[in-house]
């Protein structure tokens, strides 16, 4: 869209502006439009309580920079690199479960944000995506730093808005209706990133605005939302089918931000499970192995099923009847396998967004529902249930094999330097209320298998949307700004090196956090894999090990840094550096194949106490799995 005449125009700012009095009223006239939209746009997409906004600098996108800085509801953080912006926005939103905004100007600049965008769309975290444009005229023509930026992030965005350039023919109230379109996509079923494509045209600003009155604000634009539930029929039907089950599972995933936000997830799955005489196996990013519970106090949840499942035998007999699944498919490799393992037509998809999750292909049924309400909902209707005999004996068979492989795990984590015993070492010496997040590949691995579970409350976050090592460092940069509690990163050393502009982004916005570093030199999650054995590539295709000086880079960009070599001072060095102010490195250095020879000697551990003390009980688990699975089929 064309408002209005047009003079000269180059680069940025007053420079172009014509010096004619036409030119000049010309260039008033755009510059305050151009103020007027960014003001109503930043007005309607924050909201009361504080939305946070994450700017990257640069010239086309000053009129909304402005905008949000002068808005108190505005809580502004200036990251100069964009794909560290980017992550910078997820991490706060997953912290949050509210969006928060990225803008950056025109060109490739908005390019930057597209790993983050994937990660947010998949991960399904609210983010709004702001990126400046330049006006038509200039498309096509040559002129610096204007590309196509409509559609920019393609199937990955929930939508992508192009807005018209700012004219006098463009309302107030459009303009705020359109920024709350935009918020209910980014927090609507599913969550995820939305785009908006601003175009400005020159003058951006000129100091002459300062002096002019403000305008009267419009009235919020409101939405109201309400939450997936199933009809009282169809909840009488799924109490009664979940109450006849001999055999149940429930299964916990990482669950969304919007989930882990609400609070209220650990109470109501631990209720049903009391209710219904179920185990609970809980993956490290579903809220329940480390949450305050009381409910989990009587329903604890199964935090070494990885270890469990492992074990042929035991997954042999301990096959479900029906699996009662939430959130995103399990970390573990192992339990997809043993879930899909238990047969086809035996697992129960919940998913408030209807996403039908199942990589085995072994679901029959999902249940599109908030989770939590869901939970509370099948509650009131078990009111009077006793669970089955046989349930109880499948829940005690669950919970003494999970004491047997606790006491087995500790055993053999009393010494050695793997990266394993790190992840048990780390989460235990968390203070109450740490946010952590964790890295892909083998941190997040470590953590499930070794982590266990405590009545600490640890808020734990991961990119599992597409796994990726992307933007792992700035992404707890924004867990970190949002909260303002002690904050944690634990990664590899090529995610650390993957990442130095989240590491210069933290130091330069004043974060309080640590970043736990494990040197195993190289991706030591192929070291695991039929690819290490490679004769002659492994090393330098796949292993990629880089001989970097963690401490100097580390202290080169404004941060401190401890380097330990033992797994027994981890817990001492880490406390050490959350009580300093800025960022921290601790970098721990640990041998790559002793590390494996340590998790599969422990994983070994558990398997051989399994045999030894847990056949009593599992005898009898055979014989009624077997009858069991008679009946089911």
């Amino acid at each position: 869209m064309l408002c209005g005449r047009r003079g000269r125009r180059g680069g940025a700012g007053v420079r172009h502006v014509d010096v004619t009095s036409d030119g000049a009223a010309q260039g008033l006239a755009t510059a305050r439009e151009n103020r007027r939209c960014a003001r109503v746009l930043a007005r309607s997409l924050c909201r009361e309580q504080g939305t946070h906004v994450v700017i990257s600098p640069g010239s086309r996108s000053a009129p909304l920079a402005l905008a949000f800085d002068e808005l108190p509801a505005a809580i502004v953080h200036v990251v100069l690199d964009e794909r560290a912006a980017g992550f910078v926005a997820l991490g706060i939103a997953r912290r949050t479960g509210e969006p928060a905004i990225a803008m950056c100007s025109s060109g490739s600049a908005g390019a930057n944000y597209f790993p983050a965008v994937v990660e947010a769309n998949l991960g399904r975290v609210p983010l709004l995506v702001i990126t400046a444009n330049r006006p038509a005229e200039l498309h096509g023509t040559g002129s610096p730093q204007t590309m196509p930026q409509r559609a920019l992030f393609g199937e990955h965005a929930r939508a992508s808005i192009s807005l018209p350039e700012p004219c006098a023919s463009v309302s107030d109230r459009q303009l705020r209706n359109l920024a709350e379109r935009a918020r209910n996509l980014a927090v609507g079923s599913p969550a995820g990133p939305v785009h908006l494509d601003v175009p400005f045209r020159e003058p951006l600003y000129l100091p002459e605005l300062e002096d002019e009155a403000e305008r009267t604000e419009l009235p919020r634009a409101r939405t109201v939302m309400g939450r997936s539930m199933l009809a009282d029929a169809d909840l009488d039907m799924l109490a009664q089918q979940l109450a006849q089950e001999p055999r149940g599972l429930i299964v916990a995933g990482p669950i969304t931000p919007a989930l882990a936000a609400e609070g209220t997830f650990a109470d109501a799955v631990a209720k049903l499970a009391t209710k219904l005489g179920w185990p609970i196996i809980a993956d490290p990013l579903s809220g329940l192995r480390w949450p305050v519970s009381t409910e989990l106090e009587r329903a604890p949840a199964i935090a070494h099923a990885d270890l469990l499942v492992s074990a042929a035998e035991f997954a042999r007999v301990m096959q479900a009847t029906r699996v009662l699944r939430f959130g995103q498919l399990p970390t573990s490799k192992a339990l997809n396998a043993f879930l899909a393992g238990s047969g086809v037509d035996r697992v129960t998809l919940v998913d408030g967004d209807g996403a039908w999750l199942d990589g085995g292909g072994v679901a029959d049924r999902l249940v599109v529902a908030e989770p939590a309400a869901l939970c509370r909902g099948l509650v009131e209707r078990l009111d009077a249930h006793r669970p089955l005999a046989e349930g109880r004996a499948y829940r005690r068979a669950w919970a003494q094999a999970e004491e047997i492989a606790g006491r087995a795990l500790a055993a053999a984590c009393e010494s050695g330097d793997s990266e394993g015993r790190a992840a048990r070492e780390l989460v235990r010496a968390l203070p109450d209320g740490t946010s952590l997040f964790v890295g892909s590949s083998m941190p997040i691995r470590d953590l499930d298998r070794f982590g266990g579970a405590s009545a600490r409350r640890v808020h734990v976050a991961a990119n599992r949307g597409v796994n990726g090592i992307d933007g792992a460092i700035a992404t707890a940069l924004g867990m970190a700004l949002a909260r303002r509690t002690p904050t944690v990163a634990w990664v590899g050393d090529l995610t650390f090196l993957h990442d130095l502009d989240g590491c210069e982004s933290a130091a330069s916005l004043g974060a309080r956090m640590t970043i736990v570093v494990v040197n195993n030199g190289g991706g030591g999650l192929f070291e695991r894999l039929p690819i290490a054995r490679h004769p002659s590539a492994f090393e330098r295709l796949f292993l990629t090990p880089r001989p970097a000086n963690l401490g100097g880079i580390a202290r080169a960009l404004g941060m401190t840094h401890t380097r330990i070599t033992r797994v027994d001072e981890l817990a001492m060095a880490v406390l050490d550096d959350l009580e300093r102010p800025g960022v921290g490195v601790v970098e721990l250095s640990v041998d790559r194949r002793a590390s494996l020879a340590h998790s599969q000697a422990a994983l070994a551990s558990v398997e051989a106490a399994l045999s030894r003390e847990w056949s009593a009980s599992g005898a009898p688990m055979a014989t009624s799995n077997e009858r069991g699975t008679e009946q089911h089929e």
